[in-house]
């Protein structure tokens, strides 16, 4: 895991400079860029500059766009995205059929996010856009917790960056007594969550959350569905 203390600047500009490409549509111009990233237009022209020169963006005029050498080195990835919602997608559809409310697939994303990379959104009282590729903090939701519960080497690396107090060190402990995590109005008013951790030979992989109004997914609620789930889908978020 990296120590949160030793991250390379120019890397994680280059990084989220890759980023605000793709968020624009995968081209945009250099003042945009400029603006979504925060940095000066001069620093921002070396890194395109050398990107380019990589291959890993293009140039078109007075816009720049990703380059084609960014599909080449995804594409294991995109294999491993396709088995993993394939091999989710039972757990992911009968939860959704159950309850009715939005329901999500999300994945680890570095040592502080996590990814959302499939959802079903419910036609319950609260109705969310779909959150495909939106990042959120792991502290801050009940997914984001399920991952650094069940995940030693997460955990620790937020430690040695002084973002874990007592209060969430005690509700970790909690989450893996009673395996899954509950968010209720923590992270919005009105609205209530449950993460359910997903294993592959026996590691969490991912996770399968739901969320809704706080009037209908209450805790007894959010407790009897979580039951529901590892007696109905063992075989699946188990193994």
């Amino acid at each position: 895991m990296i120590d949160e203390n030793k991250r390379i600047q120019s890397v994680e500009r280059a990084l989220l400079l890759l980023e605000a490409l793709a968020a624009e549509g995968g081209e945009a111009r250099l003042t945009d860029l400029a603006e979504r990233v925060g940095l000066n237009k001069s620093t921002l022209h070396g890194l395109l500059n050398t990107l380019a020169a990589m291959g890993y963006v293009t140039r078109r005029g007075t816009r720049y766009g990703l380059g084609l050498r960014i599909r080449e080195i995804a594409q294991p990835l995109a294999d491993q995205d396709f088995e993993l919602k394939e091999r989710f997608a039972p757990a992911l559809e009968g939860l959704a059929k159950r309850c009715g409310e939005t329901c999500y697939l999300a994945v680890p994303c570095g040592s502080r996010e996590y990814l959302y990379v499939d959802a079903i959104e419910g036609a319950g009282s609260l109705r969310f856009g779909s959150p495909r590729g939106r990042r959120e903090g792991l502290t801050t939701s009940a997914i984001g917790k399920v991952f650094l519960a069940f995940n030693p080497d997460l955990l620790r690396s937020l430690r040695r960056a002084d973002k874990v107090g007592a209060a969430l060190e005690t509700e970790l402990k909690e989450i893996v007594e009673v395996g899954y995590a509950l968010d209720l109005e923590q992270a919005e008013p009105g609205l209530n969550c449950l993460a359910i951790p997903l294993r592959r030979h026996g590691r969490v992989e991912a996770a399968l959350g739901v969320a809704g109004s706080s009037k209908i997914l209450d805790e007894p609620t959010l407790n009897r569905l979580a039951r529901q789930v590892f007696k109905e889908m063992f075989d699946i978020i188990k193994l």
